[in-house]
């Protein structure tokens, strides 16, 4: 009877989830491009242009507002007669990781960010939000938007899309674009090669696995110039799809692209909720923020990668190894609990995966043999030695090995967010 109950409030709750789409919002979608300027000092946000997708809303139309707590940033949508918040979504950002740097403390630089919203069907109010001291959300500059009398930018391309693993509608389904860049017109059955691999490597870990039904890819088989990534530490600058290049932030192996505006310009055709830039180079390398893109290369351990940097991209998951090669300085504040689910200061661990911790088993736990298979809490992590604190000693998000029970139960979270 309990499960007849649950079953019967899920299906209510889907249907007046839908009701309040259809109410607030067309079946397409609105892209929203901006600047982000400044410093760990002060930052200003500033409308660079709204555009339009082809094709339906690629997101859920049952889950409108973003129930997680993680990221640095919000998007939030409100009705500007009734001010109702009718639509959020959480995210990180690359200015969240340049304010981290010794540069990004002092000198100001610009960051290209993209939001895609579903369509209004009425005026709105777009809410740009940071977080504060605190680390509530608080609106940093509102666009605003009316369908009938706000000038849009067609954005047209002739990129083609693949469909490379299909499971079903796009609002029940996570859909991920794998968008190639530095392929040439010589490269193309290398490109159609590296989509099988890509694709193999989001399925191969739990809970992913699991959810081959749950998930959409879609191939964007963009054409560069050039072949290769650019790396500024051996001197090669190429002109490919998307601009990814080796040695964000100075580490050498972190490759990003920082023309945001350009790659959504060229994943305009395919529907996507999330943006996995495939890099044609051997050379190791990969980076993801949550909600945002992320960038692998096409060289050894693609399967591996790409299942870490899906638990970032994805999952909003933490990296669970302490790097000396990382330049980030002061990234956790220690008084307060990390925003992502996988890693804790313990201030208010309850919060956290305490749940998952057999009895007996110490907190914090030490390093032993004895604790090797055992959910814990195990100092070092999220970059940092001292003070913050991982679940297991071995974990994808660590050294590798598979998803553990914490960040597979944060995964699971989220699918349930775009398939129910």
């Amino acid at each position: 009877m309990k499960k007849v109950i649950i079953t019967i409030l899920s299906v209510i709750y889907t249907i007046s989830g839908i009701a309040q789409f259809d109410k607030h919002f067309e079946d397409k979608t609105l892209r929203v491009d901006y600047l982000r300027k400044g410093s760990k000092k002060e930052q200003q946000i500033s409308l660079k242009a709204f555009k339009t997708k082809p094709g339906t809303w690629a997101g859920s139309t049952t889950h409108l507002l973003d129930p997680f707590n993680y990221g640095a940033h919000r998007v939030l949508v409100k009705d500007a007669n009734s001010k109702e918040e009718i639509y959020s979504r959480t995210y990180n950002s690359l200015f969240e990781e340049y304010i981290a740097t010794e540069k990004g403390k002092k000198k100001s630089q610009t960051f290209e960010e993209t939001v895609l919203i579903p369509y209004p069907k009425q005026a709105v109010e777009i809410h740009i939000q940071n977080r504060d001291k605190d680390w509530n959300f608080v609106t940093e500059e509102i666009f605003k938007f009316d369908p009938s009398t706000t000038k849009l930018q067609i954005v047209k391309n002739d990129v083609e899309v693949r469909q490379l693993h299909y499971s079903g509608n796009p609002h029940t389904k996570v859909d991920i674009a794998i968008v190639a860049d530095g392929y040439s017109i010589n490269d193309t059955a290398k490109m159609r090669k590296d989509f099988a691999r890509f694709v193999k490597g989001i399925m191969k870990f739990k809970p992913f696995t699991q959810h081959k039904g749950d998930i959409n890819v879609w191939g964007v088989a963009a054409i560069s110039e050039d072949s290769g990534i650019t790396n500024p530490l051996k001197k090669q600058h190429l002109n490919t799809a998307v601009g990814s290049t080796f040695n964000s932030f100075d580490i050498d192996r972190y490759i990003m692209t920082f023309e945001i505006h350009t790659m959504h310009d060229v994943l305009q055709n395919a529907p996507y909720d999330h943006i996995i830039v495939m890099s044609n180079t051997d050379t190791y390398g990969g980076g993801a923020i949550y909600n945002f893109y992320a960038d692998v290369t096409t060289g050894n351990d693609v399967e591996f990668v790409v299942s870490h940097e899906l638990g970032h991209l994805f999952g909003g998951l933490a990296d669970e190894y302490v790097d000396p090669g990382v330049t980030y300085n002061d990234i956790h504040d220690l008084s307060k609990e990390p925003l992502e689910p996988n890693i804790t200061t313990l201030v208010n661990f309850d919060s956290k995966w305490k749940h998952l911790i057999e009895e007996g088993v110490p907190v914090p736990t030490p390093i032993k043999k004895e604790y090797l298979r055992k959910v814990g809490a195990f100092e070092g992590g999220g970059y940092q030695a001292k003070g913050i604190y991982r679940p297991m000693i071995r974990c994808m998000m660590n050294t590798g090995g598979d998803f553990c029970p914490v960040c597979q139960e944060a995964l699971e979270k989220m699918f349930k967010i775009y398939t129910e």
